[in-house]
């Protein structure tokens, strides 16, 4: 059964007309996922009995003529979003064995929506970043090429076809970069769009819930359902929701599209993301596109910028984690020994070094010269992002400045800021939503690889986001990897 090749909306409607047999749904996506947590190592916790689980729970929804708009449809959940039946580890030795005693919100919502829940994706420590490394699971391959980086679990798990869509947190980028690596579509909300309830956090004032999926109309249709406000979450906000398949539908209008003149400025990339970005543009404005080259003298700060506000948060978040309330404990001869062995044992090397770097940046002089300083930066970002988006639809910049890396290259150490972060990180600063469009390239080989353009839109506009994906799948149709088949 080929259930990558539907819909989420035709999937479901299959499972309630009962054209597909939840029996046969549950055995195609249980060897699907099995396959991506044994080839990909995409999967922390995934058993066949979890699906199984969760296909009793939604049999009972179809007899009492519950008929949802995502009955059955496969999803995955990154393991930094909790659940109350499955551990939620956050890919850390610190929380390897706890188990939380809440859902997210998110996840409540798309179960009530009939949603099948296959397991918990991997990722990196705390969703530190997109390396795909710093796991204490191990590393995440990447379905197009085992030898590179998925960036997430999440991402190699919707890349593979396991599953039809994926929720994963985004900080400074890490959702659509993994998205980007894998050949996905990743997209972020709007700050206080999705509830952010449930979701562990690191960096709360920068990090969002998003989407991962292959096809746009996938995307509107869980958008739509996770958003929304909520009392468990004072940051989610109350703004109307539209309904986003029923947008898509809508005839398409010229969209104006900016793209800053620094782009070629940055650090690390690629002569082959370059070209194939430049290609992209030319065909944009044979379509619908209306593309124009501004200056935004702040937009290359946006790394930076984040690096220093996401270690103080972090610093501040993790805090928790001391071996005296919940997770691993190590042993100590006083207090103070305990704090420092269990977070020298439950936390790994790259986590530590962004953490020794937030510790600093939060003491003394540092907190006034680099901190408070960065705080103004990210409001002359958000101010240069209005502006440019009160005239423009859109910004567009690549994703991200090179290919999924390699394994084992020494992408694994901390590094400040992220290089991947340099055109996605101003989204997150700014709480702006922002998308992730792939675009398949071959390599010096022969090969393929895959990269992605990143658009950003005001803030609510995530419409635009999709409708401007709706037009580019037209000419970039949905493609999965070879090792898929």
């Amino acid at each position: 059964m080929h259930i990558n090749k539907l819909t989420a909306q035709e999937l479901a409607a299959a499972i309630n007309k009962k054209n597909i047999s939840l029996e046969d749904l549950a055995a195609a996506v249980s060897c699907r996922c099995g396959a991506a947590a044994e080839k990909f190592n995409a999967f922390i916790n995934f058993d066949p009995a979890i699906i199984d689980r969760d296909i009793i729970r939604i049999a009972g929804m179809l007899q009492n003529g519950e008929e949802t708009s995502l009955s059955g449809v496969p999803y995955a959940l990154a393991d930094n979003v909790c659940t109350a039946a499955i551990k939620t580890t956050c890919a850390s030795r610190m929380l390897a064995s706890y188990q939380f005693p809440f859902e997210a919100t998110a996840a409540q919502r798309l179960k009530e929506n009939g949603a099948l829940l296959t397991g918990k994706t991997n990722m990196d420590e705390f969703a530190m970043s997109a390396s795909g490394e710093n796991s204490c699971f191990g590393a995440v391959k990447n379905p197009w090429d085992g030898k590179h980086t998925a960036g997430s679990g999440a991402a190699a798990a919707v890349a593979y076809g396991a599953v039809t869509f994926a929720l994963e947190q985004d900080r400074c980028g890490e959702l659509r970069q993994s998205a980007s690596y894998c050949g996905a579509l990743g997209l972020k909300p709007t700050y206080g769009r999705v509830s952010r309830s449930g979701l562990v956090e690191f960096a709360p004032s920068l990090e969002q819930i998003g989407i991962i999926a292959m096809k746009t109309v996938d995307l509107a249709a869980v958008l739509a359902i996770i958003s929304g406000p909520d009392p468990l979450d004072p940051t989610s906000s109350d703004a109307d929701v539209p309904a986003y398949t029923g947008l898509l539908h809508k005839k398409a209008k010229p969209i104006k599209v900016a793209v800053p003149e620094s782009w070629r400025e940055t650090a690390y990339l690629e002569e082959a993301i370059k070209n194939v970005f430049i290609t992209k543009l030319q065909e944009m404005e044979e379509d619908i596109f209306q593309v124009e080259t501004i200056s935004m003298p702040y937009f290359r700060y946006a790394p930076v910028t984040a690096a220093i506000i996401s270690a103080v948060e972090a610093f501040s978040s993790l805090s928790n984690y001391d071996g005296v309330r919940f997770g691993f404990r190590e042993t100590g001869k006083h207090l103070q020994e305990m704090y420092r062995q269990t977070r020298t044992e439950g936390f790994g090397s790259a986590l530590k070094q962004f953490l020794t770097f937030g510790a600093m940046i939060s003491s003394g002089k540092f907190y006034h010269d680099y901190f408070l300083k960065a705080q103004k930066m990210r409001t002359l970002i958000k101010q240069e992002l209005e502006e440019c988006l009160g005239e423009y639809d859109l910004v567009v910049v690549p994703t991200t400045p090179f290919r999924a890396p390699t394994l084992k290259n020494g992408y694994k150490e901390c590094l400040l800021p992220d290089p991947a972060a340099s055109y996605t990180a101003a989204a997150n600063l700014a709480g702006m939503p922002a998308l992730t469009f792939p675009i398949l390239m071959q390599d010096e080989t022969g090969g393929i690889n895959t990269t992605g353009l990143h658009f950003l839109a005001k803030p609510w506009d995530e419409a635009i986001l999709l409708q401007a994906a709706l037009s580019l799948e037209k000419t970039n149709p949905v493609a999965f990897p070879e090792l898929r088949r």
